[in-house]
């Protein structure tokens, strides 16, 4: 096995992910965000300055666009390129969790912790998307590893590594990955009374290494005349912690709740981890706990909730439940089996979710016969008519499979054949909700504004939303320099222009804008959008 896992590794990843992250256009905001930023390098041949609508863009720095750049690159512009990325972050993830969990616990640990971060819902779903936090958090987690390691053993070679990936993981989104860090740590030295504390030479080593690695782009913005875009970033992320940002609010219980059902069925286990007192607690479980807690408060107190804000839980909590799957696996199920109960029955709801939404992706209507929606917008989406195909029930059927087979081999304590059958189950389910459920959930909730850019896009035109915040419409209207929209919306919607313009709006806005802007032709609605055109000054003046 241990010459051959790594292999396993990566077919898997390929077979997983390859067939079905093209075949759902990006969602707003965050992937067609980083996208367009790529395309915008490619477009221009900067690949120094990042930039979103050919505008200075200071909310994150360039690593993870380089690579989405150097993608699409080579397989194109196109949703593939924007998520194959990811597919190797999922690689590199992956292998990791196998060799450091084989170094720390033993092969059956390390293949236990890479399965179940696997097989997870949010963790697998993220590897299939065009977003930041899978680079981001792979090389927090290498550098946290790293450093703890390099504490043990006071190895000058570890505290480099560590401050090379954060170095890496401040490229690819900020300084919070210095705030992560220092606080799973500070965590982890107080209550182990700072036993194995590094030397000031170590630390000092590693943040002249962070700072070097980490401040490159940096320095080279600075060099080259663009101190603003430095003071921007820095007050963007200042921003983050005090405000909430537009439409990502929360609770403050949000991400308690969202790694307790995103991260299943990892997040279960780690339940059955902090129950079992026989499990022999480990200097590694600290850190872990330091991770897993600075974090989760951290981003609970934060006032923007995003889902991918808590994503670096992750790692911890996977790591326990593959405490108590090793546990499990060397002890039989003794008196746990409880704990599996509640997963094949969270899994039997999942299904059902799984069912009926596979089901009305397809039959939207039955949403507005049986349930009062205000939404405007909503209403008039859900009345277009959408195709559906037996396939979008797929995920349903797998997962049902999964359950009783699970169900059978736990009531007969086939310890192997149990995980088995529930990790290979929820993967294969996930896959095809990919394949046969995104594309529909895409189709529905945005289809009709990116086939609208797509029609439109080899014109000379300009793009521009109103009343909603939006990336798609560069992305998909492959905006040029000279077409891109700088300006406020009124000064496009009525000033003179040498090309035409075309705007989306959403349906509960159409009655306002029209008698906003009486210049504006109305060309179409559909899907809850309404689309209009403002032909140039000079074909008005003709007509």
């Amino acid at each position: 096995m241990t010459k051959y896992f790594h292999w396993i590794i990566v077919l898997f990843v390929f077979l997983a992910c390859i067939p079905s992250i093209g075949l759902s256009a990006l969602f707003d905001w965050d992937e067609v965000n980083f996208a367009e930023c790529a395309r915008e390098m490619i477009v221009s041949k900067d690949y120094f300055n990042v930039t979103i609508n050919f505008q200075a863009f200071w909310e994150k720095p360039p690593l993870f666009i380089w690579m989405q750049a150097l993608s699409m690159l080579v397989f194109g512009i196109n949703e593939f390129a924007a998520r194959f990325p990811n597919v190797i972050a999922a690689v590199f993830t992956l292998l990791a969790l196998y060799r450091f969990g084989k170094e720390f616990f033993g092969e059956k640990f390390g293949i236990a912790w890479s399965a179940l971060y696997a097989c997870s819902i949010l963790p697998f779903m993220y590897f299939n998307s065009g977003i930041i936090d899978p680079w981001f958090n792979f090389f927090i987690f290498s550098g946290i590893i790293h450093f703890y390691k390099g504490s043990h053993q006071q190895t000058s070679r570890n505290f480099i590594l560590s401050g090379v990936f954060i170095g890496l993981a401040i490229l690819t989104k900020g300084p919070v990955a210095l705030l992560l860090i220092g606080g799973a740590f500070a965590v982890y030295f107080l209550f182990n009374r700072f036993k194995d504390f590094p030397t000031f030479g170590k630390i000092v080593l590693f943040l002249l290494t962070t700072l070097f690695i980490g401040s490159l782009w940096f320095i080279l913005l600075f060099a080259s005349g663009h101190q603003e875009i430095i003071q921007e970033f820095i007050a963007y992320q200042v921003r983050l912690f005090q405000t909430q940002d537009a439409g990502h609010g929360g609770p403050i219980y949000y991400h308690w709740i969202i790694l307790l059902f995103g991260v299943f069925p990892a997040s279960f286990f780690l339940i059955g981890y902090l129950r079992n007192k026989e499990i022999k607690r480990a200097s590694l479980d600290l850190i872990m706990h330091g991770m897993l807690w600075f974090t989760l408060i951290l981003f609970s107190i934060v006032k923007t909730k995003i889902v991918h804000y808590s994503s670096f839980c992750y790692f911890p909590i996977t790591y326990f439940a593959a405490r108590f799957v090793v546990h499990q696996w060397e002890n039989g199920f003794t008196n746990n089996k409880r704990i599996h109960y509640f997963v094949l029955a969270f899994l039997s709801l999942l299904a059902l979710v799984f069912g009926i939404l596979g089901y009305l992706v397809g039959h939207t209507q039955i949403i507005l016969e049986n349930i009062q929606v205000k939404d405007p917008f909503a209403i008039q989406a859900m009345k277009e008519p959408y195709s559906w195909s037996i396939l979008q029930l797929v995920p349903f059927v797998l997962l049902t499979k999964t359950i009783l087979l699970s169900f059978k081999y736990l009531r007969s304590d086939k310890f192997i054949k149990y995980y088995l059958s529930l990790g290979i189950g929820i993967i294969v389910s996930l896959v095809s909700i990919n394949a046969f459920v995104v594309p529909k959930i895409e189709d529905v909730s945005q289809g009709a504004a990116i086939d609208f850019y797509k029609r439109h896009q080899h014109e000379d035109a300009y793009f521009t939303t109103l009343g909603f915040k939006s990336y798609a419409h560069l992305f998909y209207g492959n905006v040029k320099p000279g077409n891109e929209v700088t300006q406020d919306e009124k000064v496009v919607a009525t000033a003179i222009l040498t090309k035409p313009a075309y705007f989306v709006a959403k349906i509960q806005q159409k009655q306002e804008f029209m008698n906003i802007y009486p210049e504006l032709i109305l060309i179409g609605e559909k899907g809850g959008f309404v689309f209009f055109k403002r032909t140039t000054w000079f074909a008005c003046k003709r007509k």
